[in-house]
């Protein structure tokens, strides 16, 4: 019987190097620029010393971000062997393996944060619901989950969820609440993502971007009676807790 290959591991199998470009030293490095102001509000009280877990890792910018915060126990997985071997130059405790196999192996309430950038979209409802039950056990009571998704409320949300064959779903940030709710999660909150940089045209499309906000909230007013959630940047970042005591509270 000839066996095979899914698309999902084809693409996966050369997912950097066919799809996302070459990752230097440079490029991993300004990624990870980007990445940094996305998680620093979220991590800034945290002893440098929490366990820090990526899933879905990719070649380790966000790794390299939390390493530029001054964490130092970090950790993570990837799918992608090439893809691992360029995330190991930042954290040597990097697998190449399954994110479920990879929390299997874990001890329960032993990870003070966990984070899933652009991750969850590859997985179907179903896994996602899954998977956030198990990291629920994985990480300590009051742990910290971060994730990154692409966001169904962008008017640019299909040029991020059909551009990549692998996309299972799409999220909004109220979907992504009622997974977490439903999970035991507590403390949800998003934000959007533009993914500019420091740099002089970053500042510009900073600039020009909350103008294009308005334009946006000001046409779902007109449909809807109200400006929406405020949140239309083609992908958006969400964090939430675990909850600290086994009594869940309201935010």
């Amino acid at each position: 019987m000839i066996k095979h290959l899914s698309y999902q591991d084809a693409i996966y199998a050369s997912y950097r190097s066919a799809f996302k470009g070459d990752a230097d030293a440079d490029a991993l490095a300004f990624n990870a620029a980007k990445l940094q102001p996305v998680i620093e509000p979220w991590v800034a009280s945290l002893p440098r010393d929490s366990v820090v877990m990526d899933l879905g890792c990719g070649a380790g910018e966000l790794l390299l971000a939390f390493r530029n915060l001054g964490f130092t126990r970090l950790c993570g997985c990837d799918l992608s062997e090439e893809q691992v071997a360029l995330a190991r130059t930042i954290a040597p405790e990097v697998a190449s393996e399954n994110l479920f196999d990879f929390l299997s192996d874990r001890d329960d309430e032993s990870v003070d944060v966990m984070t899933l950038f652009d991750v969850l979209e590859h997985l179907t409802r179903q896994e996602t619901y899954d998977l956030l039950g198990i990291i629920g056990r994985k990480l300590k009571p009051g742990g910290l989950l971060i994730g990154h998704v692409p966001n169904g409320l962008s008017p640019f949300a299909g040029h991020v969820f059909y551009g990549d064959p692998t996309h299972q779903w799409c999220p909004t940030p109220s979907a992504m609440r009622t997974m977490l709710s439903v999970t035991n999660f507590v403390d949800f909150a998003a934000a959007e993502h533009l993914g500019t940089s420091k740099s002089l045209q970053g500042r510009m499309r900073s600039w020009m971007w909350s103008l294009q906000r308005h334009v946006i909230s000001t046409a779902n007013l007109v449909e809807t009676g109200t400006r929406g959630e405020g949140i239309w940047t083609r992908n958006f970042a969400f964090k939430a807790r675990t909850p600290r005591t086994g009594t869940l509270t309201e935010e």
